[in-house]
């Protein structure tokens, strides 16, 4: 399981300085170092338009860690691993000194070096990457590799259908689709990888995942800030790209897609995708009384733009048109600056005559990773009253401190080669077919756009 640690591995780095990777990518990268889940022969490559010295790097790490996790040495050891290069990503000749700069760096560390290049670069900047990374060679492994490189992406994987095409496109003419990681983190979190085990390991609850026992299926999540400093990425994406279309979507795949052939990437990915090709697109007719945008009342004074019509807001009434699911209720919603902080999945029994009340299961992306089941229970006393229960189980109780962090998670994953969370091309250009029609629709004007006020409950938006 962990001959990977055996293998000496480059690590370049697109964006390296950016806000992404001083955030997540960098606090994970420091928390596997010091736990020893990475080769030690590591090389970190960070790639940037300016020259910016290692140091410079570093300098905020430690506002990250949290307090006495902090260690100097681990960040020394970060320090030693990386070089730095400066490159114009619009310029060949650039592109081809980085590989000699790899090609040198591959026979300082020995045989059998593995190559992961990290994309945390605007997306607007991807095909041109992409596309200078495989005329300059890149895509192709050294004489003394035991493997292909691979190319993680960050998402938003396109703006539309069709863009989203073009990325597939670029990709495809240099990378294979098995070289490609398309990064969501939400579904490297321990609830969203443990959905599978839970609902087929066991038997309890196989039997009844399914619209006779099941009356709907809620994914939502919710953020109690607003957009911050993100004013220019927000105006050209809003919350259906940020959120839904992709995160949201992986989730009502995997709580709802048929048992694979087996538990390994290829059988997951198959039945991934037949789930979302049996969800029917919203149709244009539909998208008034099946799709529902927000706006919080300071958004337009936070960007500058008080003719502005993005979405801070969006929920999604869905059908899955296929035997398990066919009349189940399925929603799936995001918003920012809401009352509450939380992603979670809700699934409600349908009660009947002789149990009326209502049966929910729970699993809680986060905050405060778990799973809660609501029974009925008699109330204590003389009477036949009963009230909802919960039995709960929590991460961070059971397993107290072995619970990584997803880009951890996302990182390790994708050194192993295991694609099993990370979305294919089909995956994704799938979810863009299913709300393309409303993606046009909310573009062309700001009809039935509620505002709400900051901190309001999500289910008064309506």
């Amino acid at each position: 399981m962990n001959d990977y640690l055996d293998r000496p591995i480059i690590l370049v780095i697109f964006g390296i300085t950016g806000d992404l990777s001083q955030r997540k990518l960098l606090p994970a990268l420091y928390h596997l170092v010091k736990h020893h889940q990475l080769p030690k022969n590591l090389a970190i490559v960070g790639i940037s338009r300016k020259n910016v010295p290692v140091s410079e790097v570093y300098d905020s790490l430690k506002t990250k860690i949290h307090g006495d996790d902090y260690d100097k040495t681990v960040v020394e050891e970060l320090h030693k691993a990386t070089r730095m290069l400066q490159v114009d990503l619009d310029q060949n000749d650039d592109y081809a000194r980085l590989l000699e700069k790899l090609r040198d760096i591959s026979d300082e560390l020995g045989p059998g070096v593995s190559r992961l290049y990290y994309l945390s670069i605007p997306s607007q900047a991807f095909v041109s990457v992409v596309h200078h990374l495989g005329e300059t060679g890149h895509h192709e492994p050294f004489g003394q590799d035991g493997e292909r490189p691979r190319l993680l992406v960050e998402k938003p994987f396109g703006y539309d259908e069709a863009s989203a095409e073009t990325l597939v496109k670029a990709v495809d003419e240099h990378f294979g689709e098995q070289q490609v990681f398309r990064i969501d983190h939400y579904l490297a979190k321990e609830t969203a990888q443990n959905i599978l085990t839970f609902r087929f390991q066991n038997p309890l609850f196989q039997s009844i995942w399914n619209t006779r026992h099941i009356e709907s299926i809620q994914i939502v999540a919710y953020e109690t800030i607003g957009i911050e400093k993100r004013s220019v990425f927000y105006e050209q994406t809003g919350a259906l790209r940020d959120i839904l279309q992709s995160h949201l979507m992986q989730l009502l795949a995997l709580i709802t897609m048929e048992k694979p052939a087996a538990l390994e990437s290829h059988d997951i990915h198959k039945a991934k995708l037949r789930l979302l090709e049996s969800i029917d697109p919203i149709d244009p007719g539909e998208v008034g009384t099946k799709a529902v945008r927000g706006q919080y009342d300071s958004y337009k004074n936070e960007v500058s733009n008080q003719r502005s019509h993005v979405e801070t807001f969006a929920r999604l009434h869905l059908n899955i048109d296929n035997e398990q699911w066919r009349g189940v209720k399925v929603t799936i919603e995001t918003g920012k600056a809401l009352h509450e902080k939380c992603t979670e999945i809700i699934v409600r029994f349908r009660a009947n005559e002789d149990a009326p009340g209502t049966n929910a299961l729970t699993f809680r992306v986060q905050p405060q990773e778990g799973i809660t089941l609501s029974l009925q229970a008699k109330r204590p006393g003389l009477t036949k009253e009963t009230e909802t229960v919960r039995m709960d189980f929590d991460y961070e109780r059971a397993f107290y401190g072995l619970a990584g962090e997803a880009y951890e998670r996302v990182i390790i994953d994708a050194v192993r080669g295991d694609q099993s969370l990370f979305a294919t091309a089909q995956e994704v250009l799938t979810s863009w077919r299913i709300v393309e029609n409303v993606i046009q629709a909310w573009a062309a004007d700001g009809k039935n756009l509620r505002l709400y006020p900051v901190g309001s409950p999500a289910n008064e938006i309506v």
